[in-house]
């Protein structure tokens, strides 16, 4: 059995407004880290995003909000530059501290907002993800890049790049095995087709482009079981740099800003999704905090049209 419900489409381009009294739980919870990259800045985007007005914005959309603050880590990760895995084993300290501490986030009737941190922060909520859901956990990774970078002896890679392979192909070298399984995971906004998708679903920017951006993204929901728990993964750098200049890694290619706000509201509107996480917004490069501001905006109003449809 599979959803074959829409969304209001005019939800996507209006403020929501929600019934008087209305009062739905949103926990927000900050993930500071770099563990997967090899410069700093994510690690400072969740107290940026609250600084920014993140959770006021959520409290104006009528949303009853609680911040639970940051993830507290471990006073050492180790930062390197050797092969094959970049700042090992830091990655690996953060997954398991996520991992025990993201299950409990799961656990409520809540829609939990996870503010990373880089990309690797989805093997953690990932792997809690699949622990609380068991068989009914879906992953929704709306991404400029296909993260399943394979780690070599000849190089060093941030595991910022590999979280799908260590979901999906580590065979319990790395991790503990995962549970994951590529029917369970769909990626939206691939730059391009990679040469190797392990049997995952990928939708990429050339198929979002046109007038059909919604009905594909819908088309992408309905693939999933009627009774899943979808977990969305949200890396910035899924849109043009031109709307946010502040991704760690921003790019001549991607969404712009009206684009996104389409595909998360097409996403959250979907009453399985029980969290989502940002990642890849750099703090060091919003000096104004102007991206800051863009991107609260773009959280807030998401979060609160799907409350409203």
């Amino acid at each position: 059995m599979f959803w074959n419900g829409s969304c209001d489409i005019l939800a996507i381009f209006t403020k929501p407004k929600l019934q008087e009294g209305l009062a739905i739980p949103v926990k927000v919870v900050g993930i500071p880290h770099y563990v997967g990259a090899l410069v700093s800045g994510t690690e400072l985007a969740p107290d940026a995003l609250r600084k920014a007005g993140l959770i006021t914005q959520l409290q104006k959309y009528g949303l009853d909000v609680e911040d639970i603050g940051n993830l507290r880590l471990p006073d050492y990760l180790p930062r390197h530059n050797m092969p094959p895995v970049r700042n090992w084993p830091a990655p690996r300290m953060l997954w398991d501290l996520l991992q025990k501490e993201a299950y409990e986030w799961f656990d409520s009737k809540d829609f939990v907002v996870m503010l990373g941190g880089d990309c690797s922060t989805i093997v953690g909520t990932a792997l809690a993800h699949k622990e609380r859901y068991g068989e009914k956990a879906y992953l929704v990774v709306i991404d400029g890049h296909f993260d399943a970078v394979v780690p070599v002896a000849s190089r060093s890679i941030g595991a910022a790049g590999m979280g799908l392979w260590f979901l999906l192909e580590d065979a319990g070298t790395w991790i503990m095995p995962s549970g994951w399984t590529s029917d369970r995971i769909r990626v939206i906004g691939c730059q391009r087709m990679p040469e190797v998708t392990y049997g995952v679903d990928i939708l990429t920017l050339d198929e979002l482009s046109g007038d059909h951006l919604v009905e594909r993204i819908t088309a992408v929901m309905r693939s999933i079981p009627a009774d899943a728990k979808i977990l969305v993964h949200l890396d910035v750098d899924v849109m043009h740099k031109q709307a946010m200049a502040a991704a760690y890694s921003p790019s001549e290619t991607g969404l712009s800003l009206q684009e996104a706000q389409s595909v998360l509201d097409t996403v959250l509107c979907d009453s399985r999704v029980v969290g989502m996480e940002v990642t890849e917004f750099s703090a060091l490069r919003d000096t104004d905090g102007e991206q800051a501001e863009r991107l609260v905006q773009l959280i807030s109003s998401t979060v609160a049209n799907r409350i409203r449809t």
